[in-house]
């Protein structure tokens, strides 16, 4: 199985060949995992069962990914099956965007590990470092507050609900404001982290302050990195592929990472990557290929090159979008199906 019972500080994970990182709250986070983003509905379910059966422990998802119903029938059919058991997963989601609020957080909680069919979480996510008025796309919610959120998840953790708590997509100033005030630090930090964007100085800032971190994207979405020639020679002299290259690129910094396929023969490929090392030469060689790159198209996000996009992106769609909520809301954790959608002026208890 692709976790160790060993562990570690997050900067020093690939030093002695671990497998896995020691959160800030002590629990054991395998360094590979299945990403879940952009895998479509009716796919989803085989690559989870492909990777249980596989050895994985680690699954990465998110109510915005609007799959997690799917993921749960595969995680219940391989605890029938006898495939995995909870207590070796380590299953990891996000709250959305407009659950700001406390009963919004909670609901958003309950929700998730109804569709995931858990009764707790390993480790629960802020998406975003944002606030939107419930129902919205970036609408924001002045009487919300990231801090407001963080003591409600703070309380799910008191009750059992979730085991660890963290953020996603925060800059190293919005980080250190919450862990200024929080009761219970954030764990980890997942943010998009490939050579082509490697975000150095805020892994290694999360890393000195006890945050680990978790790389989404770590493949760049594949492409021409897969071709460039400095990673096809790594590739080539230690007889891997592109991609384990890419993977262990951010092992070596003691990044988790966590690879989206539906493929089984490649879901269990970017597992391989704890077989060898990259050199200090290697290591070198793959930072000429920062070319501070996002692969995110979110018009929201305020961290890395997006945030200079968006500085004019974001207030223009929210002005264009803002009469559209005056007539309907949407509920993105019940993207696809019933209840996604309704009036603005309805009762729904989904969104009440």
């Amino acid at each position: 199985r692709y976790v160790s019972e060993r562990s570690v500080a997050p900067s020093s994970a690939a030093a002695s060949g671990e497998t896995s990182v020691r959160l800030s709250s002590s629990a054991a986070q395998p360094m590979v995992g299945l990403g879940t983003w952009q895998a479509p509905k009716g796919q989803v379910r085989e690559a989870v069962k492909a990777a249980l059966e596989g050895g994985y422990v680690h699954l990465d998802c998110a109510a915005a990914y609007a799959n997690e119903e799917e993921v749960g029938e595969a995680l219940a059919d391989a605890f029938a099956r006898g495939v995995a058991r909870r207590d070796d997963l380590f299953i990891t989601s996000k709250l959305w965007n407009d659950r700001r609020r406390p009963a919004d957080v909670r609901a958003g909680l309950l929700q998730t590990l109804k569709d995931l069919r858990l009764e707790y979480l390993d480790l629960y996510l802020i998406h975003w470092p944002v606030c939107w008025r419930r129902g919205t796309l970036l609408q924001d919610d002045a009487d919300a507050s990231i801090l407001e959120c963080w003591r409600e998840l703070e309380r799910c953790v008191d009750e059992g609900l979730i085991r660890s708590i963290g953020v996603s997509n925060f800059s190293e100033a919005k980080l250190e404001e919450l862990i200024r005030d929080a009761r219970i630090k954030p764990a980890l930090n997942q943010i998009e982290s490939h050579p082509l964007l490697p975000n150095t100085e805020l892994v290694r800032w999360c890393q000195s302050n006890g945050v680990a971190v978790t790389a989404y994207s770590p493949l760049a979405q594949g492409g021409k990195v897969f071709a460039d020639e400095t990673v096809v020679s790594i590739a080539a002299k230690h007889g891997v592929t592109p991609a384990q290259v890419l993977l262990r690129w951010n092992v070596e910094r003691g990044v988790v990472v966590i690879p989206k396929s539906v493929t089984p023969a490649r879901i269990a490929q970017n597992a391989d990557v704890f077989g060898f090392g990259l050199d200090a030469d290697d290591m070198r060689r793959m930072e000429s290929l920062d070319a501070d790159t996002t692969t995110t198209p979110s018009p929201w996000s305020d961290v890395g090159p997006a945030a200079r996009r968006n500085r004019i992106l974001r207030p223009l769609l929210s002005a264009v979008l803002r009469p559209f909520f005056w007539i309907v809301r949407v509920d993105v954790q019940r993207m696809g199906r019933r209840g996604f959608i309704s009036w603005a002026w309805s009762r729904d208890e989904n969104l009440d």
